[in-house]
């Protein structure tokens, strides 16, 4: 391929690189490995979407300080294109690879999402409820597109929906074939980065973690809020209330999410060798856990679910800690604190992800934290946990203490 300054190129969807210290850069792909000079990872930043080689080559001009800087990079685009790597047609579908590395352009996530017969129902009946003839719609997350074209069926008098991964391409031609190409936008990039020709007047967002803060919605949202919105914009959703409950979690799942003394006595016998140092350091916390809803909801409930926390997505980001009082309603072995949410969608629309809402078609996981030790617990006793956001996505739980009923 001759690369002349019209020549319109893109990386391809997933690539494994690696960066040494002296910023050499070597990229995986196609089986091959490829050595690179310091230039490359701007290439692979400035052709993360379509762009020109004329305008790549604006783009990165500041950082070239000289004639030198600038034949070492020309060789590298030349390497990269011959390789490859920067591509006219880059592969569009579902990524090929396995999970994580195809990340969210693998069929298996938008076969899970789609398939969960809850979930994404219920954005599109709070996206029936909120969406209207003058709105502008903003779709954080697209995926293969549902929530942006059931905001265009709704009447939206545009959408913009914003998708990084290769998924984008999908969502694009999902688009077309539902007939809104003329009113929906895909927009390939992160919503840190992108500018809208409009302000939106709602947005529809499903990036909301197994705990509800996780995948940093709060934060995106704030940025978009900022940014991208009008000032009366309505957030679907608009608000998480999380709650949380005291339970027995059963010994083959605590062996799971704990290092226990029985690992350690097992592993020194399997491989004559004393781990119990990784017990040491692991006494003193409790252990964040993910674990599916058809197997969660079969646990001993201990106590009734009482709320955390509560958090509303049109105001800022603020880091907080909650310490409540959990009365205990039924003897047993307290050794887990299960967290679920309620995200209000739409007025009359609400999301939940407690356990005995879910189950095995589910695209979601429970949320819970395992407790450094068991502890006895009878009806009337209180246990208080407290919750702490540090932001970006970071919380923990922690069991402060336990009062006895007297």
């Amino acid at each position: 391929m001759t690369l002349t300054p019209d020549v319109t190129l893109r990386r391809v969807p997933e690539l494994l690189v690696e960066v040494e210290s002296s910023h050499r850069v070597r990229v995986h792909h196609d089986r091959r490995i490829w050595e690179f000079g310091p230039h490359a990872l701007s290439l692979l930043d400035v052709f993360y979407e379509p762009v020109t080689v004329a305008e790549a080559l604006q783009r990165l001009r500041p950082r070239l300080k000289g004639r030198r800087a600038v034949d070492e990079l020309l060789t590298t685009l030349t390497t990269m294109a011959g390789a490859g790597l920067l591509t006219p047609d880059p592969a569009e579908g579902h990524s090929e690879l396995m999970f994580p590395i195809g990340g969210y352009g693998q069929t298996y996530l938008d076969v899970t999402m789609l398939e969960d017969p809850v979930r994404k129902p219920l954005f599109l009946k709070a996206i029936d409820e909120v969406v209207g003839p003058d709105d502008v719609v903003l779709d954080l997350g697209t995926g293969c597109g549902v929530l942006a074209v059931a905001a265009a069926r709704a009447g939206a008098r545009h959408v913009y929906a914003v998708e990084p991964a290769r998924t984008g391409d999908i969502a694009a031609r999902v688009v077309e074939r539902n007939g809104f190409a003329d009113r929906v936008t895909i927009v390939r990039g992160w919503s840190s980065t992108t500018e809208l020709p409009e302000k939106a007047t709602v947005l529809t967002t499903d990036i909301i973690g197994n705990d509800g803060l996780d995948m940093v919605i709060w934060e995106n949202l704030q940025d978009a809020r900022r940014r991208l919105l009008s000032d009366d914009a309505r957030l679907i959703p608009g608000s998480l209330r999380a709650r949380i409950y005291l339970a027995h979690m059963p010994d083959g799942f605590r062996s799971r999410h704990r290092i226990l003394p029985a690992h350690i006595a097992r592993w020194q016998s399997r491989y004559g060798i004393d781990f119990a140092p990784m017990l040491e350091g692991n006494l003193s916390r409790s252990a964040g856990f993910y674990e599916r809803p058809e197997h969660v909801r079969d646990w001993e409930p201990l106590s009734e679910p009482v709320p955390l926390f509560t958090v509303d997505l049109h105001q800022d980001v603020r880091h907080f800690e909650n310490e409540v009082s959990v009365p205990v309603t039924r003897a047993g072995l307290c050794n887990t604190a299960l967290v679920y949410f309620e995200a209000q969608l739409g007025p009359t629309t609400v999301l939940s992800t407690a356990p005995w809402d879910g189950g095995e078609k589910s695209h979601w996981y429970c949320a819970g934290w395992a407790f450094p030790e068991e502890v006895k617990v009878a009806p009337g006793d209180m246990i208080t946990l407290s919750y702490r956001y540090e932001g970006d996505g970071r919380a923990r739980v922690e069991l402060v203490q336990k009062d006895e009923e007297s």
